[in-house]
Formats: structure tokens, C-alpha cells, sequence
């Protein structure tokens, strides 16, 4: 999931775990929130945005940039009346997007920010790694664009490679994509492309099969959904294994995107800036 510049952390406390402050109930008064981007031109799509990140991820992915709030502790809880009050202030956004760490983990706190956020007319967006498709489902109607983290191929043996567990859940990743291309919410799916681990055509060509089986056509169609290759970046990394690996080019990012078979493909790149249709793309 993408981190920018300029974040500030607003997190608060001592050393030390505290798992029942932000857990999936409805009345909880803090989260675990370290981080907030308080204006990002990058994260929502087309929208300037207020960025929340939440701490705590199920997964180990050895290429996440933002390996340093995958464990939740005491320091980054903050008040989420505060959080509140940060939205009641922006007075140059448009939308706000809660990303992690898996921000489903927080399914209470997460809920109570969106119903602020939408009640002070915010475009409202999470990035998830599509673990939890229940809590998704849960969220959904208050949600005006979903971002799917889609690994690699959608099978146990490939999501072991990338993700760092035993039981990455590929199930319940198929089926927060299939509850999510049902929705009226904007689905990005976005692969980040990691050179020697993911990258072949053939895992490409795969994942675009099962999406087209799962409804991506007929939504992205509709202009409700994207698939987007997203460039590793390995000094970010917070594996030493994936910081010593290379960069994709645009070249391999838009050759891969063609092998998808998809519509309303898209390259993120930092050569080319923000997200871009690969149809825009001069090579």
C-alpha cells in the first residue's frame, strides 16, 4: 500500500502492545493510526484527500514500503475524536482514504471515521489486502472506491511467495473481489510487479482470467473498476532479500498490462507519475 511524503504522525502513548483498543466492535475511542497525510494529490483518484494509515497487517510481505506500521503498538494509538476533528478542518480536500497496515483490522474505528468522513461530504476509500470480505461487505455501503490488493495469481502456492505466511486466505480474496465488483464502490485491483517473483506473462494472464470470471469486464466497462501494475520499489522495501532486487520499467509494466486481456488497464510508474492508461502510454 503507498506512503507519501510529507506525514505526520499523530499517535500518542507508551511502549508496548494494546490489541483491544481498536478491535472490530462500535465504540471504540482511539486507533491504531500512527500516520496522517493531510493533503495527497496521489493516493484517491482524481480527488485531493486527507490519508490515514492504520497499523497492523496479517501479512508479511517482504516488498511493503510500509513495513514500519506493520505491527500495531501503543505509541500509535490516537483518539479518534481527533482524527475527527483533523477531518472537520480540511478545507482543501475532497475525499479521504484509510490505508495501512490492513485497515480492516479496525473494522469499528474504520466505520465510525467513514461515517464522519460521509457526513461532511468526503469521497470515502480503504485500501485492503482482501482478507476480511465479511468486514469489507460491512463497510461497503459507505464506500465510494475499494482498492484490492491482487498479490499475484489467485492460488495458495503463488500468495505464499509474496505474502510471508503459510495461509494467505486466497479464498477470501477472491471473495472480497467478487463482493466488491458487486458494489456501486469505484474496485481498483492493483498488483505491485516485483521482477523474478511475479512478473511472468503467464501469472498476468491468470489473474486476468479469474477476474474476468468474477464480473471485472462488465464493471470496468461501466467505468466502475481498473486493474492497475504498480512498480516495485526496493529502496522502500523493508525486506533486505526484496531491497536488493531491481525495478520494473515501463516497458515491462505495459507488456505485462497487454497480457492481461483486461479493459481500463493501468501503469503506475514513477517515470510516468500517477496512475496511467496504458492506451496513453508512448513508448
Amino acid at each position: 500500500m503507498s506512503a507519501g511524503s510529507g506525514k505526520q504522525g499523530v499517535g500518542s502513548g507508551g511502549r508496548g502492545k494494546d490489541k483491544d483498543a481498536a478491535g472490530c466492535g462500535g465504540n471504540e475511542e482511539a486507533a491504531y493510526a500512527p500516520e496522517i497525510m493531510h493533503l495527497s494529490l496521489c493516493d484517491y483518484p482524481g480527488e485531493p484527500a486527507i490519508v490515514i494509515f492504520f497499523s497492523g497487517c496479517n501479512y508479511r510481505c517482504g516488498y511493503c514500503q510500509n513495513w514500519k506500521i506493520r505491527e500495531q503498538d501503543r505509541s500509535h494509538l490516537t483518539r479518534i475524536d481527533r482524527i475527527e476533528r483533523l477531518l472537520e478542518g480540511g478545507r482543501m480536500v475532497t475525499a479521504c482514504k484509510v490505508t495501512g497496515g490492513e485497515p480492516l483490522l479496525q473494522l469499528g474505528a474504520l466505520m465510525r471515521i467513514a461515517k464522519k468522513a460521509k457526513s461532511l461530504g468526503y469521497r470515502f476509500g480503504i485500501d485492503t489486502n482482501g482478507t476480511f470480505p465479511e468486514r469489507l461487505r460491512a463497510v461497503l455501503p459507505m464506500l465510494d472506491l475499494v482498492s484490492i490488493d491482487v498479490k499475484t495469481a489467485l492460488n495458495d502456492l503463488e500468495y505464499r511467495k509474496v505474502t510471508g505466511v503459510d495461509n494467505p486466505m486466497v479464498d477470501r480474496v477472491v471473495e472480497s473481489i467478487r463482493i466488491a465488483l458487486a458494489s456501486a464502490a469505484f474496485v481498483d485491483l492493483r498488483m505491485v510487479v516485483i521482477p523474478g517473483v511475479n512478473d511472468s506473462p503467464e501469472v498476468v494472464r491468470s489473474i486476468g482470467r479469474d477476474l474476468s470470471r468474477m464480473g471485472y469486464g462488465e464493471k470496468a466497462s461501466a467505468g466502475g473498476a481498473s486493474f492497475t501494475l504498480v512498480e516495485f520499489v526496493p529502496e522502500n522495501a523493508g525486506s533486505m532479500e526484496y531491497a536488493s532486487m531491481r525495478s520494473p520499467s515501463v516497458v515491462e509494466l505495459v507488456t505485462l498490462a497487454k497480457a492481461a486481456g483486461l479493459s481500463n488497464v493501468r501503469v503506475s510508474h514513477r517515470a510516468l507519475g500517477y496512475c496511467v492508461s496504458i492506451e496513453k502510454i508512448q513508448l
